[in-house]
């Protein structure tokens, strides 16, 4: 062999065994890697098993910084390889793993990017309040900085949430499959919440002072805009701290000395209600409109200007205190828990000596202070579990039992974009709403059981719609029908009462009724003394683009009732997509205050159409005709597409 080769030859081995020495470093660099991530995940879970509030600032530094150092490093050391994993997905067990490196490494690498900035902006101030600060200062304090880095956080987050889109979770080991799974609900959590930081500092009056009207609703009273408004209260805020807090008993809201504007006709001819006053103002079951004429009917006797309405029923409350814990409070030997909240606030309007003069009319509703002083209390301390008390408010706000109003234009945006203002949503094909208002001075909504069947035809050219509504009283007490507003001795004995409900439908402007149910009501049942006819109404919406239907019932106690509505709906329900295809589009919204309501949808499509397209999956489908059956306890979204050969 001449020197040449052989001079090639150990060459050739040299870089071979430098190759296997490299590879051997690269791995174990890369090992490295893996098992410091292992170990931080395992201190992370460990720091935040208890209150993240109260977590050693300094830890938690070394902890998201080193897991940011060690995904980059990650990324450095194998994000070339990692296109390559896709070929290699059919792989049993580690298979999907590899598949989805690049993903992997994209979601670890733009969340940890978007830690370290939030944790950089708010850190100071955590560590004020962990030396006795309050919430709210610390809130105040982070604000600025966290405002000024949002943006660029929320560019990571958008990015990690694509690339969790394309992980294949369900086919990963199970180490990796549960803590992946928990992303899916937070990242919905960081979508709602990081458009509401730019608006925040105002909002907490960091910039000018600000008031806010909050509503208490009572929907065992049901009203169009989530029950009847039985207190009202003002909260105000300046530089982030709450300054003062003040409840009061709706009625105390009137001034007479003023002129009042006629009531809606409804209230005037069912009830006999002649002035509109401030506690009847939520007639429109949009929250905006709604807001807007209890300002204008808002008159305690002193000048406000108010910044927002804040507006919840009993049951947000509960939540609510589910949520922060129990709370103590006046007049209870123990602690108040969300399953006893109800007792001890009946318990609490029942007059003592059964006079419901006097006193008691002054004091009966004094518990809504103390309830809100507590809560507020609890949740400034940083006593929760703020992602449980997150999560409340939001499924509240999506369920309209928690509803916002901000006169801050760029908020307001933000909250109608997000669909948390509790306004009607427009239309752009079909729609549905039912609208009750519980027009009889009692309290049995609560006792009320509904179910509402809503059927489409749209084999012809200007689609049929049919709507039944089926009511149960589920009150066992034989009682007379008797419209007078009275007070019983016990809260629970005014919701054994007849029901009289005038409700409404909203449906797409330009919709015909056809045919209705018809359901008199005598003069001797009418708070008035004037019959209703039992005739449905048809009118424009005053709040846009609707159609109303409206109509009256009276539903005695272990009763039962069904109404119908026929109606011809406009032929742009059904929309052509650019490929040529039929898109049936219905979009049915909850009323605020109503808890769900069981929900059948049928549609009925040309027999010679080919679907392409159902969301949400139908419950059933039998040649043209398609079914849902759903709760609605939040709005319905539902489309479907077909082709017609």
């Amino acid at each position: 062999m001449s020197v040449k080769r052989q001079y090639i030859k150990w060459a050739a081995l040299g870089v071979l065994l430098l190759g296997i020495v490299l590879l051997g470093v690269w791995g174990v660099g890369v090992y490295r890697t893996l098992r410091s991530l292992q170990t931080q995940m395992e201190v992370a879970q460990e720091l935040l098993s208890g209150d993240p509030l109260k977590a050693d600032p300094a830890s938690l530094s070394t902890l998201l910084h080193t897991v940011r150092r060690d995904v980059l490093r990650l990324k450095r050391d194998v994000g070339w390889l990692a296109p390559l994993g896709r070929a290699f997905h059919w792989l049993p067990k580690v298979g999907p793993l590899i598949g989805d490196a690049p993903a992997l490494l994209s979601l670890a690498d733009n969340l940890t990017e978007a830690g370290v900035i939030f944790w950089e902006a708010a850190s100071p101030s955590l560590a004020v309040f962990q030396q006795g600060g309050e919430i709210m200062t610390m809130v105040a304090d982070a604000l600025p900085q966290v405002v000024e880095v949002a943006p660029q956080a929320q560019s990571s987050v958008s990015r990690a949430r694509v690339a969790f889109a394309a992980l294949d979770i369900a086919a990963y080991p199970y180490q990796l499959r549960n803590p992946l799974m928990k992303l899916e609900m937070v990242f919905p959590l960081l979508e709602d919440v990081l458009p509401l930081v730019p608006v925040a500092p105002s909002l907490l009056g960091l910039d000018v002072p600000r008031t806010y009207l909050v509503l208490a609703l009572n929907e065992d009273e049901l009203r169009p805009g989530g029950g009847f408004i039985t207190g009202v209260g003002e909260v105000h805020i300046s530089a982030g701290k709450l300054v003062s807090m003040t409840f009061t008993d709706s009625y105390r809201a009137d001034d007479f000395s003023q002129p009042y504007p006629w009531a809606p006709e409804p209230l005037q001819q069912l009830m006999a209600i002649q002035p509109w006053v401030f506690r009847d103002s939520n007639w429109s079951p949009d929250f905006p409109t709604a807001v807007r004429q209890a300002l204008a009917l808002y008159r305690p006797g002193h000048s406000v200007t108010v910044d927002g309405v804040i507006a919840l029923d009993q049951y947000a409350v509960q939540q609510l205190v589910a949520a922060v814990g129990p709370i103590s409070l006046p007049g209870s030997d123990e602690p108040v828990t969300a399953e006893t909240l109800m007792t001890y606030i009946y318990h609490a309007w029942e007059p003592e000596d059964g006079n419901f003069k006097g006193e008691w009319w002054l004091q009966h509703k004094s518990f809504m202070q103390p309830l809100a002083q507590a809560v507020i209390k609890r949740v400034q301390t940083g006593n929760v579990d703020w992602e449980i008390l997150l999560r409340t408010c939001l499924q509240l706000v999506e369920g309209r039992h928690l509803m916002v109003y901000l006169t801050e234009s760029e908020a307001a945006d933000v909250l109608a974009e997000r669909g948390w203002d509790g306004s009607l949503r427009t239309p752009d094909a079909d729609f549905l709403m039912l609208v009750e208002a519980n027009v009889g001075y009692n309290k049995a909504s609560t006792k009320i059981q509904r179910a509402l069947a809503y059927q489409v035809d749209l084999t012809q050219s200007m689609p049929q719609a049919t709507v039944t509504l089926a009511y149960t009283h589920t009150s066992e007490v034989d009682i007379a029908c008797i419209m007078a507003p009275r007070y019983d001795a016990a809260y629970q004995q005014m919701m054994d009462r007849c029901y009289w409900n005038y409700l409404r439908l909203y449906v797409p402007q330009g919709a015909a009724l056809t045919s209705f149910s018809r359901h008199p009501i005598p003069a001797e049942f009418m708070g008035s003394g004037q019959a209703w006819d039992g005739e449905a109404r048809v009118t424009p919406a005053p709040e846009g683009a609707y159609t109303v239907f409206s109509q009256a019932m009276l539903l005695p106690t272990r009763s039962q009732m069904q109404l119908s509505f026929a109606y011809t709906l406009p032929a742009r329900v059904v929309q052509q997509t650019e490929e040529g295809a039929s898109r049936y589009h219905l979009w049915m919204q909850k009323q605020a205050g109503l808890r769900s309501i069981p929900v059948r949808i049928v549609l009925h499509l040309p027999q010679t159409a080919v679907l392409l397209s159902v969301q949400p999956s139908p419950t059933s489908q039998t040649g043209g005709l398609l079914f849902f059956e759903r709760d609605l306890s939040t709005d319905l979204d539902l489309e479907v597409v077909y082709r017609l050969p």
